[in-house]
């Protein structure tokens, strides 16, 4: 280390160049020295290493490369980009090609079916995926079905976030509808609750009914009286 700042010092006083700008550039030199080796992979690396979604069979496929090859492949949900469970157990019991089938099942979205393979269990399913990948590289069409594999995946996310708004609209609307409602018949209903009271007030005015009220004594008619005078009459003789 001081063999290196002496060489710079005696660098700096032989050509007149400032200190800070001598240290900068060897600095500098360094650093592109250490990161040459990984900028020269990034730029040996062919076109296709950018080329690592497809959706193929209804579900997207998302892989790596390494040293030439496809790893890591595996298949996702195109609408919330979690990772598929894979079914075929049918395949082990099944004899028949046709009958064996493989089932793409997302547990994130409710554990509903999302594609489907004829034919074989998912090593037979990721062999097809592999083939079809290369093909697209051979064929010099993976730039296109990788815009296209985007454009699938935007369009995807609009409609999950179409579902969500009108879902949020709809139990909105039913709140503003439920409130227009009360908002219409309690008038209503306050007027008739003040109408039937004003009705029991009223009958109980016209009859009124004395806490404490006395029976009324019958008075005795002139004609019995007579009539009691004469008995009386008659029993005394």
């Amino acid at each position: 280390m001081e063999k290196i700042l002496s060489l710079l010092t005696r660098i700096s006083e032989l050509y007149a160049i400032p200190q800070w700008i001598v240290n900068s550039g060897a600095i500098a030199i360094c650093i592109i020295l250490l990161a040459f080796p990984f900028v020269a992979r990034v730029l040996m690396r062919p076109k296709y290493f950018k080329f690592r979604e497809l959706i193929l069979f209804k579900v997207l496929w998302r892989w790596k490369y390494k040293k030439g090859d496809v790893i890591g492949l595996w298949c996702y949900c195109p609408k919330c980009q979690s990772m598929l469970m894979v079914d075929d157990e049918n395949c082990r019991s099944e004899e028949t090609l046709q009958h064996k089938i493989t089932y793409f099942v997302c547990p994130t979205c409710g554990g509903h079916e999302l594609g489907r393979v004829i034919g074989g269990d998912r090593r037979y399913v990721l062999s097809l995926v592999r083939r079809d990948i290369w093909r697209h590289i051979r064929e010099g069409t993976y730039n296109e079905v990788a815009s296209a594999t985007k454009e699938a995946l935007a369009l995807y996310v609009e409609l999950e976030e179409a579902k969500e708004q009108d879902a949020t609209e709809g139990s909105a609307f039913v709140d503003e509808t439920t409130a227009l409602l009360l908002e219409e018949e309690l008038p209503l209903v306050e007027k008739s609750v003040e109408e039937s009271l004003h009705v029991n007030a009223s009958e109980v005015n016209e009859t009124p009914i004395p806490a404490n009220e006395e029976p009324q004594k019958e008075e005795p008619n002139a004609t019995q009286v007579s009539i009691q005078a004469e008995e009386i009459k008659k029993d005394g003789i």
